[in-house]
């Protein structure tokens, strides 16, 4: 996704991470992604309360584990895991107000966010928000 942040600043939209780790990791993650905001959420409240996947079966599955062997022969590897293991995340983007426009839960740790149906739906909540009269 980091690299198609200019995708995302074109479309008008802004590009936030939420983990669960410590503070002092978020930190971490801040400096390698310059120009990404990062946030955490060790509690987890957020992510229960977006439904996203969390358990052993949607971390260690035939699925994540042929993800994660093809992220390693691409020379893709993990060296630690940060925040709670079992926890899936996903995607998810809002509108003005606050609007749901696009929600993605991960099944498994395999699982990658959709960006480009994301940045369609962006495209249709602006042109939904452009149609919609001004209330003052």
């Amino acid at each position: 996704m980091v690299g198609k942040l200019d995708r995302i600043e074109a479309a008008g939209a802004r590009l936030v991470l939420v983990g669960n780790g410590s503070p002092e990791q978020a930190a971490g993650f801040a400096k390698r992604f310059a120009g990404v905001t990062v946030l955490t959420d060790p509690s987890l409240d957020s992510y229960r309360a977006l439904g996203m996947r969390r358990g052993v079966a949607a971390t260690l599955n035939p699925t994540s584990v042929l993800s994660g062997l093809g992220a390693a022969l691409r020379g893709n590897r993990q060296t630690t895991v940060e925040g709670d293991p079992w926890q899936q995340g996903g995607l998810l983007l809002l509108g003005p107000g606050g609007q749901v426009l696009h929600l993605q839960r991960n099944r498994s740790a395999g699982d990658r966010p959709d960006l480009d149906r994301a940045l369609r739906a962006l495209g249709a909540g602006r042109k939904a928000a452009r149609r919609r009269p001004e209330v003052t």
